[in-house]
């Protein structure tokens, strides 16, 4: 049966996955397919003719480290599929992937070329900036320290520090506004004793 009578947004997807000349803004709900829709996306971009896009110039970020990694495992097991068009077992698991079919009629690609470059995307796929949003700009503070004033050997935060901080300048402006100097000393006593 034709992909295209099971989903009957079948099109939208697939202008989705394979439109390059202007941004895709993709609305959807839980479970309905944008991480699928955003691998086959990335697999079009190393395909894509002419002038494919290596791995190492694709930036794709989430926000969460978790939708981050399956969106990296899913690309790696797509890439993985097109090198080793043999594996068919690949196939069955995940109806979605790309097929090497599609890259052949839509680009002109042989299985040779399919095959290579899916092997290039494997070899440097850890190169590729996949991930959060926080991962990248700590990436591009590290790559451009001075243009950016921070400290060339900052480190990531996990929040902590920044709840350190907000806990400390929460205190400060405590006493400085509850204080009997404070300038608004008089209202915060009327507000806190009502």
């Amino acid at each position: 049966m034709n992909k295209d009578l099971l989903i009957p947004d079948f099109v939208d997807r697939e202008l989705a996955e394979t439109t390059f000349d202007r941004n895709v803004v993709v609305v959807a709900g839980a479970g309905t397919g944008k991480t699928t829709l955003l691998v086959n996306r990335l697999v079009y971009l190393l395909m894509k003719e002419p002038a494919p896009v290596p791995i190492t110039q694709i930036v794709a970020l989430t926000f969460t480290n978790k939708a981050a990694t399956e969106m990296k495992v899913r690309l790696r097991e797509r890439l993985a599929f097109l090198a080793h068009p043999q594996a068919d077992a690949m196939r069955l698991i995940d109806g979605g992937a790309v097929p090497h079919e599609d890259l052949r009629e839509r680009y002109g690609l042989s299985g040779d070329e399919i095959t290579a470059r899916a092997q290039a995307g494997l070899q440097d796929i850890e190169k590729a900036q996949i991930g959060t949003l926080h991962s990248f700009a700590a990436h591009l503070l590290r790559i451009h320290p001075l243009e950016s004033g921070v400290d060339p050997d900052f480190k990531e935060d996990d929040g902590s520090r920044f709840d350190e901080q907000f806990a400390f300048a929460w205190d400060c402006w405590l006493d400085q506004e509850l204080s009997r100097a404070g300038v608004h000393h008089h209202q915060w006593r009327s507000v806190l004793t009502s």
